[in-house]
């Protein structure tokens, strides 16, 4: 009896020790990527307009800023992609220079897309946009994409992970707009507008 309550207590104290192992390296993955925060703090919009063969012209600048808020944990960021997409249409994918980011750090990052797109409207997203052009100020979503990589205090390293920062719909006035119904400074975006985090562990597939 007493030997089979001696394993059972073994048992127990392993099951203990692997739960709190298990718990542990989930709160170092993944409590740092909650010390993080994505902002869109300036956006530009100097060209948007749409042609009679359904080809949109834009040019659209952001400011970025990635904020590290952990006391002693750094990231490095291997792959840095913005997207950007309106009316139901993806227009351009731009990638970015990788870099690492020390502890308690604000980097701000500078996406820029300009170009054409082919762009066919129908049905709502025609209406949408011919109701922005109206306003003078148009309704584009923007997205980071990222692949990073935690560095502990003590040289420690975690995994592979991918970040998805969402950063919403973004209502740009067109610079030169003679629109009166935004929020404007001279045609110049000035929300402060948080993105929204979500992180996979990339290595998870290994």
């Amino acid at each position: 009896m007493g030997d089979r309550c001696l394993c059972c207590s073994c048992l127990l104290t392993t099951v203990i020790f692997i739960g709190g192992f298990v718990c542990l390296i989930v709160f170092l993955g993944v409590l740092p990527y909650k010390n993080m925060k994505f902002h869109v703090i300036d956006a530009s919009l100097t060209k948007f307009y749409l042609t009679n063969d359904d080809i949109l012209h834009y040019n659209l600048a952001l400011n970025i800023s990635l904020r590290n808020s952990n006391k002693k944990t750094s990231i490095s960021y291997y792959y840095i992609g913005s997207t950007t997409y309106c009316y139901g249409k993806d227009l351009a994918l731009v990638s970015l220079t990788p870099f690492r980011q020390d502890s308690k750090n604000t980097t701000v990052i500078s996406p820029v897309f300009q170009g054409q797109a082919s762009l066919k409207l129908r049905g709502p997203d025609l209406r949408d946009f011919n109701n922005d052009q109206r306003d003078g100020s148009y309704s584009i979503h923007v997205e980071l994409y990222l692949t990073s990589k935690l560095t502990y205090a003590g040289g420690g390293r975690g995994s592979n992970v991918g970040i998805i920062a969402k950063c919403g719909l973004l209502r740009l006035p067109l610079l030169g707009s003679s629109s009166n119904n935004q929020t404007v400074t001279g045609g110049v975006f000035n929300t402060y507008k948080r993105c929204k985090v979500s992180t996979v562990n990339l290595d998870s597939s290994d």
